[in-house]
């Protein structure tokens, strides 16, 4: 499935269009950290555009969320690899490699780097690692967002909270004109 594909499933399944710029944003974050680890990028971003695929239909069943998605886009023939990411997400005993659990890391730095670019004039043009850490501090920011998936970054993928943040801040900004976050 190709990214224009994957995309026309993603507005096929989602009700919402937060949901849409949502599973967009978490495509950005994950084909950045990719990229830096030198894995498959369209694997990686088609993870993170799939993983809250079924949120809107299961966002009041915890215990539902994602196995739904799960059962889509095996019908689609997604590769396996991506359903267990989107598995992971959600569900802990799905987080059996680094793209697994890099997915749970993203999708909370993206919530935070989106809420971020919302209150700034320039979105999220110019943004910098040190104005993130601030906001991820403010516990009244962005309150939704789990702090501890964010900041857990070292011991769940192997790399330093500002390098993720860097990489999540670049993630984003190549998705931004399709959110409406580019300044």
């Amino acid at each position: 499935m190709d990214r224009d594909e994957a995309i026309a499933f993603v507005r096929e399944k989602a009700e919402k269009e937060t949901t849409v710029r949502h599973l967009l944003s978490v495509e950005g974050v994950m084909r950045r950290l990719a990229r830096h680890f030198g894995e498959d990028e369209e694997t990686w971003a088609l993870t993170g555009l799939f993983h809250d695929l079924d949120q809107d239909q299961t966002h009041e069943d915890a215990d539902r969320h994602a196995f739904l998605a799960a059962e889509w886009l095996r019908e689609a023939g997604v590769a396996e690899p991506i359903v267990n990411g989107v598995l992971a997400h959600a569900h802990e005993r799905y987080r059996s490699d680094r793209m697994s659990r890099a997915v749970v890391h993203a999708d909370a730095v993206a919530g935070l780097l989106v809420a971020a670019a919302l209150v700034r004039p320039e979105k999220s043009n110019g943004m910098k690692v040190s104005s993130v850490k601030k906001k991820l501090k403010d516990k009244a920011f962005a309150p939704g967002v789990n702090r501890d998936e964010v900041t857990g970054v070292d011991e769940g993928i192997g790399i330093s909270l500002d390098e993720f943040l860097a990489l999540g801040i670049e993630g984003l900004q190549s998705v931004a004109p399709e959110i409406g976050l580019a300044g």
